[in-house]
Parts: structure tokens; sequence; C-alpha cells
């Protein structure tokens, strides 16, 4: 019974002096929103336009950068990709994709915001046609 209550006691300890010390900061994840104004929602294109990507992001923390992507929709299909690394608590993203595409497809532009540096972040998207 003394072994029992010795190896508990240890095996507690053990346990006790390997967890990490947490604190009310560890479990803050900020937050951001984010406002798509280009392309609009269930906007049309033709094959050879440009297509303007503008959004709007902003926290009350600072921002770690953002992805912009062009996808195909229910697809991983991608078309345009770039990533930015900007710190700001307000970030306007613009950019341009040449709807170079060679049949019409249902596209979504992603809009992915990196909230911190642990990969935390926010995501908005918004589909759109290229006829």
């Amino acid at each position: 019974m003394r072994i029992n209550l010795l190896v508990l006691i240890f095996a507690t300890v053990v346990v006790a002096s390997c967890k990490k010390h947490v604190t009310e900061d560890d479990h803050h994840i900020p937050v951001a929103t984010i406002e798509i104004i280009s392309p609009a929602a269930g906007a049309n294109y033709h094959r050879g336009d440009n297509v303007m990507i503008q959004a709007r992001a902003v926290s009350t923390e600072q921002l770690h950068g953002y992805d912009i992507f062009i996808s195909k929709a229910n697809d991983t299909t991608t078309y345009f990709f770039e990533h930015i690394h900007d710190h700001n608590d307000t970030v306007m993203i613009n950019a341009v994709w040449l709807a170079s595409i060679t049949a019409p497809a249902d596209l979504e532009a992603n809009i992915t915001i990196y909230l911190d540096h642990e990969l935390h972040t926010a995501k908005k998207k918004v589909a759109f046609k290229v006829e």
C-alpha cells in the first residue's frame, strides 16, 4: 500500500512538472474583420478581363500578413496566389488577376488573414464567375 502511494505521488510530481504554466495570454487569439470590396458576390467577368481583388482587414491588434487566392469553387484548382507579410492593425488588400482561364468557371476569391505568428487565421471568400 505504501509503495502504491509513493508511486502515485511520484507520478503526480512528474506530470505536474512537465506541464507548461498557462497564462491568460496563452489563450488569447486576436480577431479581425474582413470586408471584401471586389469582386462583388456573383459578379460576372469575361475571359481576359482584369479581376480586381480588394479587401480591408481590421483588428484591434497587429495583423501579420495575408494570402489571396483565386480558386475554382469546390475544387483545389488555384489560378492565382499571392502572400504578403504586412504588420499593421488595418490592412488594405489590392491585387489584380488576369482571367486567363480557357473555359467558363465558377470561382472564389479567398482572403486569409494571419492574426499572429502562431498561424491563427481569419478567412473570407466571395463567389464570382468567368464566362
